[in-house]
């Protein structure tokens, strides 16, 4: 774990120096978990100390990832964010202010160390104003010159804060309020920092309300790099120069609710945002090769519901539309050479797009009589993705999406909801080179669900499903082949629970799928099957215990999919049917690759505990062991002499154990 930066530490002291008879309070949740290949521990901390005038606060978020390699080697990705505050009060509305942050990636080697000194100017509830002073220091890898890891360069300089805070008040019939910040690192040779401000305002006019919000937001982020790969000089290439992104963003929103009459409403919102990035290289030499660049990102759109109400029927009827454009620029062609400029102009601007979209909505609830509803729903999506000539990304879309259920409860113990679900989906691309790729997709969905409460023990819930889909393409290009293709799926859920006596329980979940992936022949409505995937699963587990809950259970899934290149690994035979060997008496193994059926099982114990602290504090601990076991049985003619070995090879298949473990804690001290 990283250690804490000074500041942050400083403050850490000072508040642990204060009389036992301070008052202090803190919390803590952390976790370990290990997952196949993965482990992970994740820690926060939050402790606030009061001794005579001062008052001090710290939060430590700590985050660490280690994967597992194939070489049984650990790879880490550590992060650590603190911050520590300290305030006292010198006068009626006046303190002092103290705040430290630190911040550490062990990935990309870069630490973040910044403390501001300043005052907090105006009473709670009131506007606060806190200007402040500071230092702060960032350490990164520099630009690589040679052969190597990149060399590391700390910058430290002053450092300016501000933050303003303006509650909820009302002036001429508006409620306003706001909030800003802004921070200015001069790290020399780099510069960093940011200024946000939200402003928001409401005013209700008889039964209309009207709200807007504005957000602004600009930051500015340097990092070192090489001059340009494109300098071929050595003197030029090992140049360290500065890249410096300014991100400047917008977002404007004006939103109304209204009622029109008696049970029917009206609501609508605007909204506008903006987003400007400029890369510019600074402290590179002259004669250097380098790219500055602008990106402009503008959207809009509009949205609007009328929702209806008569008795015990509901109804909502919606309509969004919208627009958006990115546009990227080289803003130093005329420093570079001709074709250089040309090559990257035409680079940046093949991103480039304009994207319209329009969506029409609804949904209904209709009571049929005292025991039924009738609900339904359904969108209506169109979308136009103009791209320039050089992106073949040029498309339209239209999308139809529709439901309707009807919720039966016939007694207090069963509830029957049977739904319909429909999809129909149509892409065209509108330049020529990918229009082959055009294509229609339909899908429909019948899902009734069961569930049975026969007291207050029990519940029994059994959901199936039964899905169709078909993609087709909308014309094949002359000598190819139809790509057609449907997919056809039964599904069964079900979800079991039953409390036997006080503080025991069983809980048991079971799913089973089978999808069926076939070749579609539509001007016939038949298919070619071509896979099969039957996939299932069941967890039972027993839980005992009310205050502390200790669980143990059992897991099992099983899957088995057509696999056109199965490969199995045997032992060589000879003709008398024993192993052949080489010189050292090694047995000589080889592999042999035919379509075939793999089998997944998957199966073991599972555990969990949760134990109540004082107070809210809680413990828990899961832990689910996992033996996997991959069979494969292979289709076609096999090698005379070999076949049986390989046959037993592909029925043995390969085990492995996969341990995990999860431990979590939430205390409050």
């Amino acid at each position: 774990m990283p250690r804490p930066a000074l500041p942050v530490a400083l403050l850490l002291v000072a508040a642990l120096a204060t009389p036992v008879s301070a008052r202090q309070a803190g919390r803590y949740e952390g976790s370990f978990e290990r997952d196949v290949n993965r482990y992970r521990w994740i820690g926060l901390l939050e402790a606030s100390h009061t001794a005579g005038p001062w008052r001090f606060s710290l939060q430590d978020r700590f985050r660490s990832d280690a994967f597992l390699l194939f070489d049984d080697r650990l790879s880490f990705r550590d992060e650590n964010v603190a911050v520590a505050t300290g305030d006292r009060r010198l006068a009626d509305a006046v303190r002092l202010r103290f705040v430290a942050r630190s911040d550490w990636f062990s990935l990309s080697r870069v630490s973040n160390l910044a403390g501001f000194a300043g005052l907090s100017l105006g009473r709670p509830g009131g506007i606060v104003v806190e200007p402040m002073l500071g230092v702060a220091s960032d350490r990164r890898p520099g630009a690589p010159v040679a052969a190597g890891p990149a060399p590391m360069r700390t910058d430290t300089g002053p450092a300016v804060a501000l933050r303003a805070t303006l509650p909820a008040i009302e002036t001429g019939g508006y409620v306003l309020q706001g909030t800003g910040d802004a921070a200015w690192h001069r790290i020399e040779p780099r510069r960093s920092g940011g200024a946000r401000l939200a402003v928001a305002a409401r005013r209700r006019f008889e039964s209309t309300t009207l709200r807007a919000e504005w957000l602004s937001a600009s930051s500015r982020r340097d990092a070192y790099q090489a001059a340009s790969f494109l300098n071929r000089e050595p003197t030029l290439r090992s140049t360290e120069s500065v890249e410096s992104t300014r991100s400047d963003t917008l977002d404007l929103s004006v939103g109304v609710e209204a009622p029109l009459a008696d049970g029917i409403a009206m609501d609508g919102v605007v909204r506008f945002s903006s987003n400007n990035r400029f890369v510019r290289t600074l402290r590179a030499p002259a004669e250097a090769l380098f790219f500055d660049s602008d990106f402009g990102r503008r959207a809009g759109d509009l949205a609007t519901n009328l929702s209806v109400r008569r008795g015990n029927v509901e109804a909502r009827f919606g309509a969004e539309a919208g627009a958006e454009t990115e546009r990227r620029g080289l803003a130093n062609e005329e420093d570079l050479p001709a074709v250089q400029a040309a090559q990257k102009r035409d680079l940046l601007r093949q991103a480039d797009y304009d994207r319209g979209y329009l969506t029409l909505r609804f949904d209904a609830r209709v009571p049929l009589s005292r025991r039924t509803m009738l609900q339904a729903d359904g969108s209506a999506n169109g979308i136009r993705h103009d791209t320039p000539l050089i992106n073949l990304d040029d498309r339209d879309e239209v999308f139809y999406n529709g439901r309707i259920g009807l919720l039966f409860r016939p007694d207090r113990t069963l509830d029957v909801d049977v739904q319909a679900l429909g999809t129909w989906y149509h892409t065209v691309y509108l330049k020529a080179a990918r229009s082959a790729e055009n294509t229609v997709q339909r899908s429909l969905r019948l899902r009734p669900t069961v569930a049975w409460r026969p007291d207050r023990a029990t519940r029994v819930q059994l959901t199936g499903e039964v899905r169709a889909t078909y993609t087709v393409d909308d014309f094949v290009l002359p000598g190819r082949r139809p790509s057609d293709q449907s997919a056809r799926e039964m599904r069964y859920d079900l979800v079991v629970e039953r409390r036997i006596e006080r503080g025991i329980r069983l809980l048991a979940d079971g799913r089973y799928s089978d999808l069926r992936l076939g070749r579609f022949l539509r001007d016939a409505f038949a298919e070619i099957p071509f896979d099969t995937l039957r996939t299932g699963a069941a967890w039972i587990r027993l839980q005992v215990g009310e205050r502390a809950v200790a669980e143990i259970g059992l897991r099992i899934f099983v899957r088995s999919d057509f696999d056109r290149s199965a490969s199995v690994t045997y032992t060589r035979t000879g003709p008398d049917g024993l192993p052949l060997t080489d010189v050292s008496g090694t047995p000589l193994r080889s592999s042999v690759t035919r379509p075939g059926r793999e089998r997944i099982l998957q199966w073991g114990p599972t555990t969990s505990v949760d134990v109540p602290l004082t107070g809210s504090s809680v413990l828990r601990m899961e832990g689910w062991y996992t033996v996997q076991r991959i069979t494969r049985r292979l289709y076609g003619d096999l090698p005379e002499e070999s076949a049986p070995s390989i046959r037993k090879a592909a029925s043995r298949g390969t085990r492995t154990t996969i341990p995990n473990l999860s431990v979590s804690v939430v205390w409050n001290f």
